[in-house]
């Protein structure tokens, strides 16, 4: 028997990245809105039954129409490295050699979206990387 609500469970714990990419370009933080957008993407295929973003670019194009060419991962150490004035994607770690991560949509050195609330990652990580999108 298929366990749809365990599917779910781990479509959606893990799809942190997803939710950040639909509020950066969606502009909402209606849980609605920004899990039809989640939903939509892993749908099409773009969004792995785990959550994770598997084409991103395709993503981000079905979810705001923008036409981005590359998507590169810059690390950091601090939030205060983030480009000025603009809303990035962040990636947290609780410890930089941690496989796993948490990402979040930060401005400057305030976090503006955390698609898991209150992160514990955040919380007692630090910032690993962010995503520069290359138009």
């Amino acid at each position: 028997m298929n366990n749809i609500q365990g599917q779910m469970k781990e479509l959606f714990g893990n799809s942190c990245l997803a939710y950040c990419y639909a509020y950066l370009f969606l502009r909402t933080d209606e849980v609605k809105k920004l899990t039809k957008a989640v939903l939509y993407g892993w749908y099409n295929g773009y969004i792995d039954d785990d959550g994770f973003v598997s084409k991103p670019l395709e993503y981000i194009k079905l979810t705001s129409g923008k036409d981005i060419k590359d998507i590169e991962k810059v690390y950091i150490n601090d939030l205060s490295e983030l480009p000025e004035g603009k809303m990035i994607v962040v990636e947290y770690k609780k410890k930089p050699t941690d496989k796993a991560s948490h990402f979040v949509v930060a401005c400057d050195d305030v976090i503006e979206f955390d698609p898991s609330g209150d992160s514990q990652t955040v919380k007692v990580g630090k910032p690993f990387s962010y995503r520069k999108f290359i138009y």
